[in-house]
């Protein structure tokens, strides 16, 4: 399988990768507010919205002079150093039918395993295609040019580990564990019955004194 870059050069691993972190994040972003009467269809929605005002966004900012917009609508389509690239949500083993229909028809690529010189490998369509898990979380992004027929021709698949919060564990130096000492038992003294005289002793604020006469 090819890398996108030897068939265009302009499709760098680095400018693919950006423009991945860039969907990712507007994915997570929509699952992080997940609203309580949302469906896979509304949720889809809008990370299709997201994604794409978040590429628009970039492309009119600094460091990203080689993404454009091509088309802004719900088509939305953009462009890596001048090369149409569209997205959808799915695998690269079945793209959408809307994706496939900007392929050039080239009726010789179903033989393209046949072919040595990459200058004879025509136009195809980029897409991104974003593959999601059942609780919508990104589990794979990949890059892939692809015939009118479906076959992907050269893929990359996109570091999206490198974009994700990593999850820390809690080192026990951090937070050491305390011995604490086993509490007494013991056996509970019966208290004594006050005596007329104690009590009145108490009430004018003596301490009454400790009866230590043997009982018997």
């Amino acid at each position: 399988m090819l890398e996108p870059s030897e068939i265009n050069a302009q499709l760098t691993n680095d400018n693919i990768d950006a423009v991945g972190r860039l969907m990712v994040e507007a994915h997570s972003d929509v699952i992080d507010k997940e609203e309580h009467y949302d469906t896979g269809w509304s949720i889809g929605c809008r990370s299709y919205t997201w994604r794409s005002q978040k590429i628009i966004e970039a492309a009119y900012s600094e460091g990203f002079e080689w993404l454009g917009v091509v088309d802004g609508s719900l088509r939305f389509i953009f462009s890596i150093g001048g090369t149409e690239v569209n997205m959808y949500r799915g695998t690269s083993e079945k793209p959408r039918k809307n994706i496939l229909s900007r392929a050039i028809r080239y009726p010789e690529l179903q033989q393209y395993r046949l072919f040595t010189d990459l200058d004879n490998i025509p136009d195809l369509v980029w897409s991104f295609a974003l593959e999601t898990g059942p609780d919508g979380e990104v589990i794979a992004l990949q890059f892939v040019g692809l015939t009118d027929i479906g076959e992907v021709i050269a893929i990359r698949n996109v570091p999206i580990g490198e974009f994700q919060t990593p999850i820390v564990s809690i080192s026990q130096d951090e937070f050491p564990t305390i011995s604490v000492p086993p509490a007494s038992i013991g056996i509970r003294k019966q208290p004594r019955k006050e005596t007329e005289e104690n009590t009145h002793d108490s009430k004018n604020g003596d301490e009454p004194e400790e009866d230590v006469r043997n009982q018997e």
